[in-house]
């Protein structure tokens, strides 16, 4: 019986290197005490502003919840979540 190939996937070493550098530098500021989201929007390189612009979620609001002064209804976890590419469970302590 011959083996069948696997298909080779080809993917960009700039692809590789910037998800690994984004898993680690949210990693960081996990360990550092920094909330989910925060560490989430750092990784991506996005500002307070940034994130508010694609989420529709306040500056405020996005400021209140990485100080974990403000728990974020399930409505603004979505449209957070959904702008930073990510589940709802990721930005959960």
């Amino acid at each position: 019986m011959t083996a069948i190939p696997k298909p080779r996937i080809e993917i960009p070493r700039e692809e590789i290197r910037s998800q690994s550098q984004s898993f680690w530098t949210q990693l960081a500021w996990i360990s550092a005490g920094a909330s989910p989201l925060m560490a989430w929007r750092r990784a991506a390189r996005m500002s307070v502003s940034d994130l508010a612009r694609e989420s529709g979620v306040t500056p405020e609001t996005i400021t209140a919840i990485e100080a974990r002064r403000h728990t974020p209804s399930r409505l603004e976890l979505v449209a957070l979540a959904a702008s930073l590419g990510l589940g709802v469970g990721d930005l959960q302590d």
